[in-house]
């Protein structure tokens, strides 16, 4: 089974630091709120409260606990508790690095639903859970489902991208054009990007930490534009 795991753990690491405890920062108590629980910081992007999930026991999370956490044990977190929750190894390459590494500074759930509502799932089966019948929708999903969310500039890099008329406006011209070039995934991969973007920006902290992550949402982006297979990458 191809799995691109360690290169997108790696990625993840690259955009998280080692030990902090900042008071202001929600992740940094165990009870993932601010002031209330204990105060034991955070480590590769391993956050208190996933500490304490992971341990099974809020005492047992303590900021020595927290500094000791190591890159094996960052990576058997990761893997646990969000590679294998969007199906990383299932998903195809491009698709698993945008979907992880999101869901491993927004969540799960989050990262998931934004993956079914855009491949066309209904209502009742946006449920957060990348399973078969997921899998199977992004499989045979087509540029017709996903255009209505590719927008604003996601739009024009991806009508670059193909080579069209560039208006902003998924038409008829770079409809044709995304099924002549079998970019549906990249679709799917610019129109994740949208939505990750509008996620960050509605966070309370985005004033704070949005420079950062906007860079590291145009990371992630164009790494996985490079890994899609066997769509042709971003030139």
């Amino acid at each position: 089974m191809r799995t691109n795991f360690p290169l997108v753990a790696q990625f993840t690491a690259s955009y998280e630091g080692n030990y902090q405890a900042s008071p202001n920062d929600a992740g940094n108590w165990t009870s993932g709120q601010l002031r209330i629980g204990r105060l034991v910081g955070t480590m590769h992007g391993i956050s208190a409260p996933v500490m304490v999930q992971w341990c099974g026991d809020a005492k047992l999370v303590t900021a020595e606990t927290m500094k000791s956490i190591s890159i094996a044990t960052y990576r058997a977190i990761y893997s646990a508790l969000y590679w294998r929750p969007v199906a990383g190894d299932d998903l195809p390459g491009g698709v698993d690095l945008m979907l992880a590494d999101f869901c491993f500074n927004s969540g799960v759930q989050r990262a998931s639903n934004q993956l079914q509502q855009i491949i066309g799932m209904s209502r009742d089966e946006i449920d957060g859970n990348i399973g078969p019948e997921t899998l199977a929708a992004l499989a045979a999903v087509k540029p017709e489902t996903v255009a209505q969310w590719v927008r604003g500039p996601y739009a024009e890099r991806f009508q670059r991208d193909l080579g069209v008329t560039v208006d902003g406006t998924i038409g008829p011209e770079t409809l044709r054009a995304a099924a002549q070039q079998d970019a549906a995934l990249r679709m799917v991969v610019y129109a994740l990007a949208g939505r990750q973007e509008a996620a960050y920006r509605s966070f309370e902290a985005f004033r704070l930490f949005g420079k950062g992550w906007l860079a590291r949402l145009e990371a992630r982006l164009t790494r996985s534009l490079e890994l899609l297979e066997p769509q042709r990458a971003l030139a």
